[in-house]
């Protein structure tokens, strides 16, 4: 029988609410209202170094489809990485030198057992490679280890050894059923034939055979699904407690996927739309380091199968992070076997960002969520923002 998870609750993360820790950030010297909304853009090169020098006229800013006007533009660097990023005028020593605030979420149910040293490794590199003066925070779900934004690096680096994985193998079965064979299977799709072929063809004998393939596709399709519903049970309550934190903040979450088919569930389309509106809400950049932990259990002495879809398996389990990173306006990294060109391209990118006050329709101020799209006149920049913005009801 399955293990059943630890139910991942509030009380689990309640030393992140203690927010105090974060080191205050400097905030921009103009102010989000009723008729500006502020909107946070990255804009950086090809190796993830932010541009600077930008002015209002090299933006545009679409709200709901209408072009919008930009009141101003401040280029905010923390100082995090980068120490030639330059600081507006009048920002103080103190202010500068805030640092920013980055939680590290670790997802233990995606990772199994024979997986969870690339987890820690993955999240060694984030903690070893970020600035002194940065608040490092982690969050290992479903679990308890949950650690405040802080700059005592060395008290993240011992919460990260104890990470596990917990994923179990799915149901056992006599037939070879890969996860996305598993899926077509409870489907019904063209495929299925295919696989029923496949497996039965030395079990001629069994009348049953066709039908026994199918059930377990099923069976494994469920657990799957199974496994989805509390990563993304997981990751909601991540979202939620670090949206809490103040200013702006960085979430990197570490996964070895969500088994998230495209027309299958949990739904990607309902749970990205959830996570992209969380995460606007919350002031958060999101960026998704997704481990590529089938691709070398596929190979190994203990899985003793040959798996006959392991790159659509590969797709299958990074399709649901992939989601959640775009929809959110972030970055989606697969890593194969070494993190550390993608920790520090993350941490180049978040070391400074620009904040537009842009100017909204009386009729947007509806407090309710609104669909943005952002351009940039810069030959070979790449753009990340988030897709969705609140703006708020006058007050009467």
């Amino acid at each position: 029988m399955r293990r059943m998870a630890t139910m991942w609750l509030p009380t689990g993360i309640a030393a992140l609410a203690l927010i105090a820790q974060a080191a205050p950030q400097r905030p921009p010297t103009f102010r989000a209202s009723t008729e500006l909304v502020l909107i946070e853009a990255h804009v950086v090169t090809r190796d993830g170094t932010p541009v600077q020098g930008l002015k209002a006229e090299q933006f545009e800013v679409f709200i709901d489809g209408r072009r919008q006007p930009i009141v101003n533009v401040e280029f905010i660097p923390t100082h995090g990485t980068d120490s030639s990023l330059t600081a507006p005028p009048g920002t103080t020593e103190a202010q500068s030198s805030a640092g920013r605030t980055i939680v590290l979420a670790i997802d233990q149910e995606s990772f199994p057992m024979s997986g969870q040293a690339s987890a820690r490794e993955a999240a060694m590199r984030v903690a070893k490679s970020v600035a002194a003066d940065d608040n490092l925070g982690l969050i290992a779900f479903p679990g308890s280890v949950a650690i405040a934004p802080t700059r005592d690096h060395a008290a993240i680096r011992t919460a990260i050894a104890t990470v596990s994985g917990l994923r179990m193998d799915v149901i056992a079965s006599r037939y070879n059923i890969s996860a996305s064979e598993a899926s077509q299977l409870k489907s019904h799709d063209a495929f299925t034939k295919d696989i029923t072929d496949r497996e039965c063809k030395l079990d001629t004998g069994n009348r049953d055979c066709p039908q026994e393939v199918i059930q377990d596709g099923g069976r494994i399709a469920d657990a799957l699904e199974r496994q989805a519903q509390m990563s993304i049970s997981g990751l909601r309550g991540v979202l939620d407690t670090v949206g809490s934190l103040p200013g702006r903040k960085t979430l990197i979450l570490i996964s070895a996927g969500l088994p998230m088919h495209p027309r299958g569930r949990p739904n990607p389309d309902s749970e990205t739309a959830y996570i992209a509106q969380r995460a606007a809400a919350g002031n958060i950049n999101l960026y998704v380091f997704y481990m590529n932990v089938h691709f070398l259990k596929a190979f190994s002495a203990e899985y003793g199968k040959k798996n006959n879809t392991l790159f659509d398996d590969i797709t299958m389990f990074g399709y649901g992070l992939e989601k959640f990173a775009d929809s959110a306006g972030g970055s989606f990294f697969q890593v194969e076997v070494n993190a550390d060109p993608f920790v520090a391209r993350a941490l180049r990118e978040t070391s400074a960002a620009y904040i537009l006050a842009v100017q909204v329709r009386p009729e947007d101020r509806d407090g309710k969520d609104h669909f943005i799209r952002l351009t940039v006149k810069e030959r070979g920049a790449t753009l990340r923002y988030r897709r969705v913005v609140n703006i708020p009801v006058p007050p009467k």
